[in-house]
């Protein structure tokens, strides 16, 4: 990097990023912390590793035509391609019927009818994806390119009427002979807050982000969020005590604290306590998601919604989650304990189960003892090997790895450089 080059940087680094806002699941110190040392060449080796598979994911998106759900080659029920679709993974065609009418369920095998570009859950998928690498990549590296595409992206997805998604999921997760769309099909959206809300709070600050992009994205985001507080479908995601009910409170909340509605992100928190109620036993088992054939998956996907709306219940001043406790004695610290062992590979998971990313389970820990200022699971999080995966855990285990060592920091890494 020329000199001229080198100044420009180093006056951007120490600019204080634009005084960006708080962010609904990230933290703004630690990201700000991680950009240091990604500049002053002094991240530890897992930082560097995930901050080199990003800006290999980064580069691929610039390369990525901006998706839209206009792209999908089925037509919604409702008549316009603008309308969000997907199909129900773990539905099948019933060989038994001529048409295959109506699918039948097979629990944790997927049909592959639901991941092609017929349908936008793949889109969509990629779409927040390449949104939050392209908005990380410009933050860590100051590149405007990065920012540029990740701009185009919004724009094309939510605000341009040509290609904007229309703000409902009322064709989610459909089953053909049974539903057009379904309550289920609400969890799509958790992308929207885990991914895109942080993304966006982060580009507002970009150059070449203007008036007429943030009231553009705002109206879509105030419209979605009426579509979760009173649309049918999503009242009965509301009331779903397992995994679901627990994402819909950490999807609707997360967007809810992007526009600024903290009552709604307090309702949420107050909605995820019953789901506690429902969900954990006093061992900190949880039953709905063992009772799953990918039992090991769907306990850390409850869990990775329950911690991060528990992060955003703590900053945002609406009450600790992680200590709640329900009647049994069941609690979200519990599960987390009863899960924890299991970070390690080599200890057997005693339930029926499909698949296991063991790294998976080490984010949450380390989100944990960074809300709570405590090395609980700091040797969990040390003995982690980011390079043992067979081929298809590759990008959970990445995804993994950065969550715990790029976006965030453990605990013990961050008090051991104060």
């Amino acid at each position: 990097m020329k000199r001229a080059g080198i100044l420009a940087f180093a006056l951007w680094l120490c600019s204080g990023f634009g005084q960006a806002t708080e962010l609904a699941f990230l933290s703004l110190s630690d990201l700000q912390q991680v950009k240091q040392q990604l500049a002053q060449h002094r991240a530890a080796s897992p930082t560097l590793a995930a901050w080199q598979q990003l800006q290999r994911e980064a580069q691929q998106a610039l390369k990525h035509p901006d998706p839209s759900v206009i792209d999908k080659g089925l037509l919604p029920p409702g008549g316009s391609k603008h309308d969000y679709l997907s199909l129900s993974a773990y539905w099948w065609p019933d060989a038994s019927q001529p048409a295959g009418l109506p699918w039948l369920r097979r629990d944790g095998v997927v049909n592959p009818a639901s991941k092609n570009d017929q349908s936008d859950g793949v889109r969509l998928a990629r779409f927040s994806a390449d949104v939050q690498a392209l908005t990380l990549a410009w933050y860590f590296s100051g590149e405007q390119r990065y920012a540029d595409k990740a701009q185009s992206l919004v724009r094309h997805w939510f605000i341009d009427p040509a290609s904007r998604m229309n703000p409902n999921l009322n064709f989610a997760q459909g089953v053909p002979g049974i539903a057009d769309g379904r309550h289920t099909g609400v969890l799509d959206g958790r992308y929207f807050a885990t991914r895109v809300v942080d993304a966006l709070q982060l580009l507002r600050t970009s150059p070449g982000w203007q008036a007429a992009d943030q009231q553009g994205v705002e109206r879509w985001f105030r419209d979605y969020l009426h579509w979760l507080q009173h649309s049918p479908l999503a009242q009965q995601e509301a009331a779903a005590p397992n995994n679901h009910g627990s994402w819909y409170c950490t999807q609707l909340a997360g967007i809810a604290w992007y526009l600024g509605d903290n009552a709604a992100v307090r309702a949420m928190v107050t909605l995820a306590r019953g789901k506690i109620d429902q969900q954990i036993r006093a061992d900190g088992s949880q039953p709905y998601e063992l009772a799953r054939t990918r039992s090991f998956h769907y306990s850390y996907f409850n869990l990775q919604a329950l911690t991060a709306l528990a992060q955003l219940a703590q900053k945002s001043g609406n009450g600790d989650l992680w200590h709640y406790q329900n009647a049994q004695g069941g609690s979200l610290l519990a599960a987390l304990a009863a899960l924890a062992p299991y970070s390690d590979p080599v200890k057997p998971w005693p339930w029926k189960n499909r698949d296991r990313v063991s790294q998976r389970i080490i984010p949450l820990l380390s989100l944990a003892d960074n809300s709570l200022h405590q090395t609980r699971w700091e040797s969990a999080i040390a003995r982690t090997d980011w390079t043992a995966f067979s081929g298809s855990a590759r990008g959970a285990v990445e995804q993994a790895q950065r969550d715990t060592w790029l976006i965030s920091l453990p605990y013990g890494q961050k008090k051991g450089q104060q």
